[in-house]
């Protein structure tokens, strides 16, 4: 009689803590669903107050003339001088590791504040790049080789020490591609030395 008496005190215990640890799942649960209604409502409440969109660069990788794919998904450039770049791949992997979940990068978060954003050729072997013109007039640059290569962003700041950009172009003659930098008083200055990508 002791024994079943004992035996049923025992389970009775144990379905009382199980009921217990129940409850406080529950509980549990609900804060969790209440910590993440509140992030989202954050995140969305940041970009309905935030910057505008300028304008996006979409599909970067689906180029044709069999450029390499720099592992990019969309650039987008906001009215505040900010600029996102969503990577995708190994990029992603290598930059977003402490983040996986934030929409992306900001590439020239140290450089100033971005006017104009854009892809550009490079070289002979399919090579791409993005390049930015600041609004203070100098030029900032993601380092072609360690983006296609190595899969990392390596900004390359006062690209050619000036500060009169007003514009980049691509270029092009039989060998290559060439980036050009166009000043506010038209001159044309050739970038590909000061890029130095392979150093």
């Amino acid at each position: 009689m002791k024994r079943r008496l004992a035996a049923i005190l025992a389970l009775l215990m144990a379905l009382t803590m199980m009921i217990s640890m129940t409850a406080c799942g529950s509980k549990q649960e609900e804060e969790d669903a209440e910590e993440i209604a509140a992030i989202d409502e954050a995140v969305t409440e940041e970009v309905e107050n935030g910057p505008e969109v300028v304008y996006t660069i979409e599909d970067v990788d689906e180029v044709e003339d069999m450029n390499v794919p720099i592992q990019v998904s969309s650039i987008t450039l906001f009215d505040d001088g900010t600029v996102l770049v969503v990577p995708t791949d190994d990029l992603k992997k290598n930059e977003m590791k402490e983040d996986p979940d934030a929409p992306g990068i900001y590439p020239f978060a140290d450089s100033g504040e971005v006017k104009d954003v854009s892809v550009v050729n490079w070289g002979n072997g399919g090579y791409r790049t993005i390049i930015a013109v600041l609004k203070d007039g100098t030029i900032s640059c993601v380092n072609g080789a360690a983006l296609v290569e190595d899969h990392i962003i390596a900004v390359l700041n006062n690209v050619a020490g000036r500060d009169d950009f007003e514009s980049v172009e691509n270029t092009a003659d039989e060998s290559a591609w060439g980036i050009i930098g166009i000043t506010k008083d038209g001159e044309e200055v050739v970038l590909d030395y000061s890029l130095n990508f392979n150093n």
